[in-house]
């Protein structure tokens, strides 16, 4: 998260552990805490990696949420941005113009998706998030469906993506499975989810409210919110009854769950 969302994420932190539930044991309630990019930041690795992933699995985490990307020959790996600027300094490196083979080479981080799914299958739940579409990249689908097929769907993963129409691609995996992602267009996503049949949504705690929960739960739908900062946060979302609990700080707050629980 960057700029208004991440300030608005902060503020609404603080105002939830201010809110009822927020003191509310976590005795005997399932709380599945989803680590966004894995363990990073602050006593963590880099995102996206392995090492922080299996950072994730030593705490008892339930989730991981990570994203998918191609490079130019096919390859389906691991790292949030096109390029690898951001994390490694290497902002001429563009993922989808490089072989893998390439990408190893100059950047051995990056993970693929068959090593995440051979060391973590059955550890971890995995939250893939789609970063291609398959109208550009019309291989996507069937390489990451592969890439998932000793995997069951639901049970061990799901598909998340920003703009619903990226998870169409996938014929071949139940809808069940897909989970829209919602930011500051909450309304129009869950209103496209309920047309699409997804299986669920995800988004900002701050935007949904007890009144888009209800609309998602009387669709039959699972329901994801984020980010929490804090354990009173953690807390209020549980009483809430989210199904999944989205954070960057997992370091801090696994630990909580697993005392508390």
């Amino acid at each position: 998260m960057a700029g208004l969302a991440a300030a608005l994420n902060h503020v609404v932190n603080g105002i939830w552990a201010l809110a009822p539930g927020s003191r509310t044991p976590l005795n005997g309630r399932q709380v599945r805490l989803v680590a966004h990019r894995g363990a990073h930041g602050a006593g963590g690795a880099t995102e996206n990696t392995l090492d922080a992933f299996q950072l994730c699995a030593d705490l008892g985490a339930w989730a991981v949420e990570t994203d998918i990307r191609l490079t130019r020959d096919g390859e389906a790996v691991l790292h949030h941005d096109p390029a690898c600027g951001r994390l490694f300094g290497r902002p001429e490196l563009v993922i989808a113009e490089l072989s893998f083979r390439e990408l190893r080479a100059a950047i051995p981080e990056i993970p693929r998706l068959a090593e995440l799914t051979a060391r973590f299958a059955g550890k971890l739940h995995l939250m893939l998030e789609l970063k291609e579409s398959w109208r550009q990249r019309p291989e996507y689908p069937a390489i990451v469906t592969r890439a998932l097929a000793d995997l069951k769907p639901q049970q061990d993963y799901h598909l998340l993506a920003l703009e619903p129409d990226l998870l169409e691609g996938f014929t071949e995996m139940p809808r069940a499975a897909f989970v829209d992602v919602a930011w500051m267009n909450a309304a129009t996503i869950i209103r496209q989810n309920l047309q699409l049949g997804h299986g669920a949504v995800a988004g900002s705690f701050a935007l949904l409210g007890s009144h888009r929960m209800r609309q998602l739960r009387q669709g039959g739908r699972s329901i994801g919110t984020g980010f929490v900062e804090n354990a009173g946060a953690l807390r209020r979302e549980v009483y809430r009854g989210a199904d999944w609990i989205f954070t960057d700080r997992i370091l801090e707050l696994q630990p909580l769950v697993n005392r508390e629980r």
